[in-house]
């Protein structure tokens, strides 16, 4: 249990007192393979060491004042960890195979922090927000650690909110939303079900005589769709800056509201549109009319994958080949009816596309460029635009520098993501084939060139020049 912290002196803030509960857990363990949705994150985490912990994925989920005390809380996560398997297992290296084991018994260890009677309702959000940072800051251990951290922010003993933290190994995005999704439930007096599919179960499906039909299945389409990628030299890169590999965003509901006008114009979807544009771009970063990109793909098709609470999400492939002629519409049509089986032909054993792409790399003069990506990170959900008819105003501050990174198996990147009322854009790009000031340009460019395809279909040999782009 936490104690109260000393009664601070006048005009004073009182520090947060600091404890760590156990939360001792019983339920069925077992052993087995990484799920392909694991396996796709294994060897990112062993390149990336200590950096992976950027990829972590944090979410504070805020309460009310009505909400548990400490004890119900704790409660409530034994319920979640003895529900889901994915909450407590560790992954190890045996035997240069990596195996996970689900505990039968052990113990989490959950933060607890007391900020006092008196704290408001933004500091409490604050120090929230710190948390989950400062939970995120270190990478996971995951041959000794669980690969999810709980902390909860206190006042007067009732828990306001709680900070979660999710190792990328294990979770996406969307099953770290299923976490927070079950907390909520779990603190507000619901029992927990339990789930029909463990990833347990999941890694035994994919060995299964069905698992390895869709995996056959996933690598025909590739082999497919990377013979038509050129055998040609790339263009000779930029001097590379510091950080080599940077990001930005831009929070824009104008771009949102534009792409969702495109979109409902064409028959298509806002996704359709964002991913012409990042196709369109990355051509013409290229120097070709013909470029790959893999998209993040939630593989979330079925019922049972959508309540599954651990990663399934790969990358598709996608060819774009749409040339400078035509239309910004013809594109996205064309783009939209393309991609859809690349997204269903998303779910396969990592190791057999690291095969296939040595045997064609072993036939080509240049080896595949495979570091060009496309990711809706908006878990199946367009924009939430505010109410009312636009147009909306173009953001006035402009893309802000999110992170650099020294190592990255990406290039480009563009993701769409919803941070809760803010519509946003990133771009993660390789300042060697992309310099390191061209791209908040192109961010820019791109609420530019939506905005006006929004009101006219604009010629698609326009969009490079209107991103900055030669």
């Amino acid at each position: 249990m936490t104690e109260a912290p000393p009664t601070p002196a006048a005009g004073r803030p009182t520090a947060p007192h600091v404890t760590w509960e156990p939360v001792p857990f019983t339920a069925e363990g077992g052993e087995g393979p990484l799920a392909w949705g694991q396996f796709h994150m294994w060897h990112p985490m062993l390149r990336y060491k200590a950096a992976f912990a950027t990829l972590s994925l944090r979410q504070v989920i805020a309460l009310p004042a009505s909400g548990p005390d400490v004890p119900q809380a704790l409660a409530a996560i034994r319920q979640l960890v003895e529900t889901h398997q994915v909450l407590r297992t560790r992954f190890a290296d045996r035997a240069g195979e990596p195996r996970q084991t689900a505990a039968a018994e052990g113990t989490h260890l959950v933060e607890v922090c007391e900020l006092g009677a008196d704290a408001g309702a933004g500091t409490l959000a604050a120090f929230a927000e710190r948390r989950t940072r400062k939970l995120a800051a270190e990478p996971f251990r995951h041959s000794h650690e669980w690969p999810v951290r709980f902390s909860l922010v206190c006042r007067g003993g009732q828990v306001r909110a709680v900070a979660v933290v999710c190792s990328h190994l294990t979770f996406d995005g969307w099953s770290a939303d299923l976490v927070g999704k079950a907390l909520r439930g779990l603190f507000a007096g619901a029992r927990a079900t339990a789930p029909e599919w463990q990833p347990l179960d999941q890694a035994a499906y994919e060995r299964s005589e069905r698992g390895l039909r869709d995996d056959a299945r996933a690598m025909r389409h590739f082999r497919a769709r990377l013979a038509e990628v050129p055998d040609t030299a790339p263009l000779p890169p930029h001097a590379p800056a510091s950080p080599p590999i940077q990001q930005w965003w831009l929070t824009s509901t104008a771009l949102a509201a534009a792409s969702v006008a495109v979109a409902e114009r064409t028959r298509t979807s806002s996704s359709a549109v964002m991913l012409t544009l990042a196709a369109t771009a990355l051509a013409a970063l290229r120097g070709r009319p013909t470029v790959p990109l893999l998209l993040i793909t939630g593989n979330r098709v079925t019922e049972r994958q959508q309540r599954y609470m651990a990663a399934t999400a790969q990358d598709g492939l996608y060819v774009h080949d749409a040339g400078a002629d035509g239309t910004l519409d013809d594109a996205v049509r064309t783009v939209y009816r393309r991609s859809a089986t690349s997204y269903l032909r998303a779910s396969f054993d990592p190791s057999s596309l690291a095969a296939l792409t040595a045997e064609l790399d072993g036939a080509r003069a240049h080896p595949l460029d495979l570091t060009g990506y496309f990711n809706d990170a908006r878990l199946s959900r367009d924009w939430q635009l505010p109410p009312g008819p636009g147009p909306y105003a173009r953001s006035d501050r402009g893309p802000a520098f999110v992170r650099g990174y020294d190592v990255n198996d990406m290039a480009f990147c563009l993701v769409l993501a919803q941070q809760g009322p803010d519509c946003q854009v990133s771009l993660l790009a390789d300042t060697r084939l992309l310099p390191a000031p061209a791209i908040p340009v192109l961010l820019s460019g791109l609420e530019s060139a939506l905005c006006d395809a929004a009101t006219s279909n604009l010629p698609l040999s326009a969009i490079p020049p209107a991103l900055g782009l030669a």
